[in-house]
């Protein structure tokens, strides 16, 4: 991210999203949805950070402006890539 950190805003939500699509991917198994959101909070708090720290001005960048900035170029939302129906189909007794 700290390379990406002067990127268009646009940019920068498609490179996390990116890597945030690889994660649930590999991570999004039945029973892991809170672990995936709690990742998905963590990005999202990170993405703020960053963005607070692009320059001086930046430092006011609120929650709310945030969100609204976020609505235009959302994140990906935690997604589970192995359902519990799937899993039971794996399942050898």
């Amino acid at each position: 991210m700290r390379r990406t950190r002067h990127l268009p805003i646009p940019e920068q939500a498609r490179a996390l999203n990116v890597v945030l699509r690889g994660h649930y991917a590999y991570y999004g198994i039945a029973g892991n949805y809170a672990a995936l959101h709690k990742v998905y909070r963590a990005v999202e708090r990170y993405w703020r950070k960053m963005l607070c720290s692009r320059s001086w001005a930046g430092r006011h960048l609120t929650w709310e402006r945030f969100h609204q900035l976020k609505a235009r170029t959302p994140l990906v939302r935690p997604k589970l890539h192995r359902p519990y129906r799937a899993r039971q189909a794996l399942a050898v007794l």
